[in-house]
């Protein structure tokens, strides 16, 4: 199988007359790399098939006095909550008491207190009880191509496939978003290198895994004091595993990118490391990982895996040393696509068109052997599934299939 180095040089022999030098090192580099992503998209290949999971996150109520609230005010405090160190995320939906209103967390300002999305409804207490709803939204397994997955989980004792819907049709619905229970349905919406935001208005930290990554600017970009706003952090001068702190408070991240190649992984982190805001890799890699979102209907009522079954993007070749994820199968198909690009770029016309019929028709080939069938399991059907109706989501009920022959009406013949 061909290394990186591999690719290069025969990329270069085919593309390029003169051979010597390093002046298309960097743009044949880049050319291979965007290759390699463009053949992973071609189709659903079974190298690039995976299976992972994350854990849902039930109902916090912890806190060992009582909770305080105003009437008419936004402010509300728990005697014995965690909030921070508990990674309690703005957003999350709050219920107090006998009110019969749903509030959501805009900020959290301290281990015990925040603040909630509008004033506060119901009569002023000091000995109130309170429940934050469980956690809607979750991030995807690192590289998954949000295009090319399903969810599924078995919490009710058999896999029970997960029902994509849209969020203009989950609104339209009029469904009770603060409904809990086993999730049936998710929402995918937004994509981007948080891993989680900051917790409260924090300073940011970087520091490397590698003690070598010395004086490496790292660029935040986000909100500070409620405006768009961005900070550089070097790394420490002597020794990149030792984390230097900022000096902008930022209540949320939208990006982290470095400015040079590291030995180690930087770590972006926010509360002096309780939470943890994005990771960029090892390598010339400028920018953090891309997380996909989803949310979840109803909101889970207990802790248990959400199993994600994906075709994931393939990461990006950085040493010269690195293998692709593909296969030595593909290395043909890498090679004349990437030559193909060149001799357009270059004008060559001809050429590029000869290069790219010979990567359509290798293409065609490891269609044949390597392209997988969409065979994900057959599952017992939800128990809110009617199978062509839209509102299944929001019905409930076993169906008659699942009981087995002798459940049922009975149909004469």
């Amino acid at each position: 199988m061909f290394t990186f180095a591999d690719l290069q040089s025969e990329v270069k022999r085919r593309a390029t007359k003169d051979q010597g030098g390093t002046s298309f090192d960097t743009g044949i580099k880049n050319v291979i790399n965007t290759s390699l992503f463009r053949i992973s998209r071609e189709c659903p290949w079974r190298v690039l098939r995976r299976k992972s999971y994350f854990n849902t996150e039930t109902s916090y109520t912890t806190g060992t006095g009582a909770v305080s609230v105003t009437a008419s005010s936004s402010s509300f405090s728990v005697t014995g909550a965690t909030f921070i160190t508990d990674n309690i995320q703005v957003g999350r939906r709050v219920k107090f008491g006998t009110d019969s209103g749903y509030y959501t967390i805009r900020t959290i300002t301290s281990e015990t207190a925040g603040t909630i999305d509008r004033a506060y409804g119901g009569t002023t207490s000091t000995t109130t009880s309170y429940e934050i709803l469980p956690t809607e939204e979750y991030n995807l397994p690192i590289q998954v191509n949000p295009q090319r997955d399903f969810l599924w989980h078995t919490n009710y004792g058999y896999p029970c496939q997960l029902e994509y819907v849209t969020d203009q049709d989950f609104r339209g619905f009029g469904i009770n978003e603060n409904n809990t229970g086993t999730p049936i349905a998710y929402r995918a919406w937004g994509q981007d290198m948080v891993i989680t935001q900051p917790v409260t208005a924090s300073v940011i930290r970087v520091v490397s895994s590698s003690s070598s990554d010395t004086s490496k600017n790292i660029t935040v970009f986000g909100t500070v004091s409620g405006y768009p706003d961005y900070e550089v952090i070097a790394t420490n001068s002597s020794n990149g595993t030792t984390a230097v702190s900022g000096t902008k408070s930022f209540s949320s991240i939208e990006r982290v990118v470095k400015d040079a190649s590291t030995v180690g992984r930087i770590t972006v982190d926010a509360n002096s490391g309780a939470d943890i805001v994005a990771v960029i890799p090892v390598g010339d890699t400028t920018a953090g990982i891309m997380y996909s979102k989803v949310q979840l209907y109803p909101l889970p009522d207990s802790v248990f895996p959400i199993n994600v079954q994906y075709y994931k993007d393939p990461f990006r070749l950085v040493n010269d040393g690195d293998v692709h994820e593909l296969g030595q199968e593909f290395d043909e198909a890498i090679i004349l696509l990437s030559v193909a690009k060149i001799k357009y770029e270059s004008s060559m016309l001809e050429d590029g068109d000869r290069f790219i019929a010979l990567y359509q028709d290798e293409v065609r080939t490891l269609r044949r052997t390597n392209m997988d069938k969409i065979d994900f399991f057959g599952s017992l059907r939800k128990p809110s599934d009617s199978r062509g109706s839209r509102h299944s989501m929001i019905t409930k009920g076993l169906s008659y299939q699942q009981l087995g022959g002798n459940f049922g009406p009975r149909v004469y013949r």
